[in-house]
């Protein structure tokens, strides 16, 4: 990764105070305007599904975009900022609904279908994990960055569900919505990596309904812990 700094905050700022001032107003127009932003963030994230997240250089950006290293580098320091722009871009421009469906389960499908078949927030998606896969090996702060911009939102939303279900007496005990994600996380990047197949309706269903479920309903309840 490209991994200098930028200065946001004065002269010698943090690292991690710089990443997260990083982004600004989708209409912030920087060179040609705010299409040209949009059309550079997208082809960060583009190359990245197309490769992965260390091979991808601002040359390639650049070219992909039609755009100037210069006109990049006047609005971020480096590939970092831009792909972590990129990302919160997606997340903060669409809606974010609560599904009720009147059942957790069929919220839960709801949920998770509706991101898969939205191409733009699954690539967003996709480009995260691979730049966060390593980060994760070669820097910790920019990992957390990472995992922030993507997964808050989704873990508060998921988050609004468990506690309906509580409330509603559907869970039996209050469910923590990172262990749904951790779940549903492990199970799509082993069957998109481990065994290069597609994240489907029909899995998506499988995952819910054999795996998340059984989960969810047995969260809290001390089964399964070892004896002292």
């Amino acid at each position: 990764m490209d991994v200098a700094g930028s200065s946001f905050l004065g002269k010698r700022p943090s690292p991690l105070a710089a990443l997260a001032k990083m982004s600004c107003p989708v209409g912030t127009a920087v060179g040609r305007g705010v299409a040209r932003e949009r059309a550079i963030c997208q082809a960060v994230v583009d190359l990245v599904n197309e490769s992965s997240y260390e091979s991808v250089t601002m040359d390639a950006v650049a070219a992909r975009a039609k755009a100037s290293k210069a006109t990049i580098y006047r609005r971020w320091a480096n590939k970092d900022e831009l792909l972590i722009d990129a990302l919160q871009r997606v997340f903060d421009d669409r809606s974010d609904a609560l599904p009720d469906t009147g059942t957790l389960r069929n919220d839960l499908l709801t949920r998770i279908n509706q991101q898969i078949r939205e191409p733009k927030l699954l690539n967003a998606y996709k480009a995260a994990l691979k730049g966060l896969v390593h980060a994760a090996c070669t820097d910790p702060l920019l990992a957390g960055v990472i995992r922030t911009s993507f997964m808050e939102a989704q873990i508060q939303t998921l988050q609004r569900l468990l506690d309906r279900a509580h409330a509603s007496g559907e869970l039996q005990n209050p469910v923590a919505a990172a262990l749904a994600w951790e779940v549903v996380q492990a199970q799509f990047s082993a069957r998109t990596s481990l065994e290069a197949a597609p994240v489907d309706a029909a899995y998506v269903e499988h995952v819910v309904d054999d795996v998340l479920m059984p989960v969810l309903l047995h969260a809290g309840s001390g089964t399964g812990r070892a004896s002292r």
